[in-house]
């Protein structure tokens, strides 16, 4: 290994040491750029992790399920973890020199409009002659004297190396603020489990945190969507795995060679898997007031189409799972896949040529959107024109028949807040955990033919939605542009005759007359 510090010659000696620090506080300044200090990161304990690192990118892992997961003490998990501090590198002495000189020279660079590190910058990778000439803006018939350019040179450095510092400084300074603010609630938390009053939606907060404070590469961690239903007994957890479909992935981190196709599926498949087995593992042990029984896990993902390279979105696994079993695993001898298919999970197909799976239970009762129903067949009058009614009347009408069609199978219709986009006029829950799941109505109170873009639109509503179905019902009737885009995915279009037929089931007698809601609609 090359030494910065011993040498025959004193003054390149010197200069080393001025570079080694200059490496040393560009490496300081390139990891406040791009990472974040954590004030609550992983804790490794009895874990065996496997990286398979990518080609092209040192943040691409795969994951294998660790043999033990240790860290279950409340104590432990609601423990902001304190800042590890950098030790920022102390600078050389500079040489003596005229200070008034010195800093007549700094002025000028400033003068000149060029930045402290712009400037160190060029004269770091430049032959000093050459930048001197530069930044001076004069010719030199003979070598000026290198003890006054390199401590210019090492005075830029040193500023450098001040500014990062101050960085650093501030950095700490909101670290401590948001250490302190954490305390304050883990301690407020402990209270509340201590005292057995602990919330769901607090409950869920503390199931994020276990997930945070154990192992689990970064190119794999999610934001996690929590919720507890009370009336099922369930928690729902969906999270995203990451597409690997793109990324060329080695061997090991120490060899060029890639893993074959074959290997690659098996690999993200044990990935996945072992993914699915830890959340359900670590949300188990954190059911203090036995809010559920069951704990159901969906994965989604986010993938291009490989026929028409547009980007899709869908659920490609799901698992349902009572909480004891997943309390009581034996990590250190279980197989993530042969655990899984015990389970009857449902995986996509395929991982060369994905497709979204219908998710075995999906809820998301906590909209923001949702509004009271209205009871609206009885404010209209017999062989009333549906298709010249109010559209937000209407859109209650919808919500109302598809009550009538599955309340008895349990299910909650809820109308949303009518706004600019109005992408979802209403949302079914679904309970069953077998056929159940969220669906989105959009109604449509035209007097013309529903244009095919209306349904390009539900479609990607029920992807953002993360909904098992769209349905989109109109007094009007659909193309066949329409029909078409609509064949092969997960959207059913109820025109005109057919909604009237519906509501007729009920004992529902109105009418569509398109001619004379036409006419009326110019009225206005």
């Amino acid at each position: 290994m090359r030494s910065y510090v011993n040498s025959t010659d004193p003054y390149q000696d010197h200069q080393r040491k001025w570079r080694y620090f200059d490496m040393n506080i560009s490496k300081i300044s390139s990891e406040i750029e791009n990472n974040q200090i954590k004030y609550y990161s992983d804790v490794s304990r009895n874990s065996e992790i496997k990286y398979y690192f990518s080609r092209n990118s040192k943040e691409s892992y795969f994951f294998i399920l660790p043999k033990d997961y240790g860290i279950f003490n409340i104590n432990e998990i609601l423990n902001p973890n304190p800042i590890e501090k950098i030790n920022f590198p102390v600078a050389p002495d500079l040489n003596q020199v005229s200070s008034k000189e010195l800093q007549d020279k700094i002025n000028y660079y400033k003068k000149i409009g060029m930045n402290t590190i712009d400037i160190s910058t060029h004269l770091i990778q430049h032959d000093w002659k050459v930048v001197a000439e530069k930044v001076l803006g004069k010719k030199f018939d003979k070598i000026i004297d290198k003890d006054k350019f390199y401590l210019i040179e090492n005075t830029l450095i040193l500023e450098k190396s001040i500014k990062i510092k101050n960085e650093l400084d501030n950095i700490y300074k909101k670290f401590e603020e948001i250490y302190n603010e954490l305390k304050k609630e883990f301690d407020r938390l402990k209270k509340k489990i201590h005292n057995n009053s602990i919330s769901h939606e607090e409950n869920c907060y503390l199931i994020k945190l276990s997930d945070q404070k154990h192992d689990l590469p970064p190119f794999l961690r999610s934001d996690k969507k929590i919720i507890i239903d009370n009336d099922s007994k369930t928690l729902v957890i969906q999270f995203e795995f990451p597409d690997y479909s793109s990324i060329s992935i080695k061997e090991s981190a120490f060899k060029d060679k890639l893993v074959s196709p074959l290997n690659k599926k098996k690999f993200t498949k044990q990935c996945l898997c072992s993914l699915i087995i830890r959340i359900g593992h670590l949300a188990s042990q954190l059911n203090f007031r036995n809010f559920y029984e069951n704990i159901v896990i969906n994965v989604e993902q986010n993938w291009f189409d490989p026929a028409t390279g547009k980007p899709k979105n869908g659920i490609i696994a799901s698992l349902l799972a009572p909480s004891e079993y997943f309390k009581n695993l034996n990590l250190s001898k279980l197989n993530p896949e042969t655990s899984f298919k015990y389970l009857k999970g449902i995986l996509t197909p395929s991982f060369d040529n994905l497709s979204p799976i219908k998710p075995i239970f999906f809820l998301n009762k906590n909209d923001d959107r949702l509004v009271a129903n209205k009871n609206i067949d009885q404010e209209l009058e017999p062989e009333a024109n549906l298709a010249a009614m109010e559209w937000e009347d209407f859109e209650h009408l919808v919500a109302q028949l598809f009550e009538w069609e599955f309340a008895k199978d349990g299910m909650e219709i809820k109308v949303t807040r009518a706004s600019r986009d109005r992408g979802v006029d209403a949302i079914v829950f679904d309970p069953d955990p077998l056929k159940g799941g969220k669906y989105v109505l959009q109604a449509k109170r035209y007097t013309r033919t529903v244009d095919v873009s209306a349904v390009r639109d539900l479609y990607g509503t029920v992807m953002n939605e993360g909904a098992n179905r769209g349905i989109l019902i109109t007094t009007a009737s659909y193309g066949p542009d329409a029909y078409n885009f609509a064949k092969d995915k997960p959207i059913s279009l109820v025109d005109g005759p057919n909604l009237l037929r519906m509501l007729q089931k009920h004992g529902k007698k109105f009418k569509i007359d398109l001619e004379e809601a036409r006419i009326l609609n110019n009225l206005k």
